[in-house]
């Protein structure tokens, strides 16, 4: 079956409208802009994390279970996206908190909380304290890689570079 073409409409018309489209066309550079939104929204993923893991170590009570599972299932969500920035650190880097976070939550991953009311509690609360470990080293290894404000000079107070 051929296809049908109306009056109106030609090759040659779709050819000009590609070469409009082309001379309109401005490629920029995202490289920078992405580095320069991506931190804030890493911060804030890192902050809501940390809310979480601290109201799920404020529930003191046991025998909550849907406020246990409800916190359970979020920090679960919150903890996937933070593994894997903290595996995206070289080890060497990682820090205690990393690697102790990690081990954690891969643990945590091979085995589902016990079936009585303690079993995911205690759950709950690993959970809670792999994610701080992970937020913890994520901001340890984002300020050391951020250029230092002051300049140090042995035995002597800190100078700041001169800002013109």
């Amino acid at each position: 079956m051929a296809a049908v073409q109306s009056a109106s409409h030609s090759n040659v018309d779709d050819e000009v409208r590609h070469d409009r489209l082309t001379e309109l066309t401005l490629q920029v550079p995202l490289g920078a802009l992405l580095a320069q939104v991506v931190t804030p929204v890493e911060e804030y993923a890192e902050d809501e994390a940390e809310r979480d893991a601290t109201a799920a170590l404020a529930i003191r009570s046991p025998y909550e279970p849907t406020a246990i599972a409800a916190m359970t299932n979020r920090l679960l969500t919150r903890i996937e996206g933070l593994a894997v920035g903290v595996e995206r650190i070289p080890v060497c880097r990682r820090g205690a908190s990393g690697v102790g976070a990690l081990a954690t939550w891969e643990r945590l991953k091979a085995q589902a909380p016990a079936a009585d009311p303690l079993g995911s509690w205690s759950y709950m609360r690993t959970l809670a304290h792999a994610t701080h470990g992970m937020v913890h080293s994520l901001r340890e290894h984002r300020s050391a890689e951020q250029p230092k404000a002051f300049v140090g000079r042995p035995g002597m107070p800190p100078v700041a570079p001169r800002t013109r």
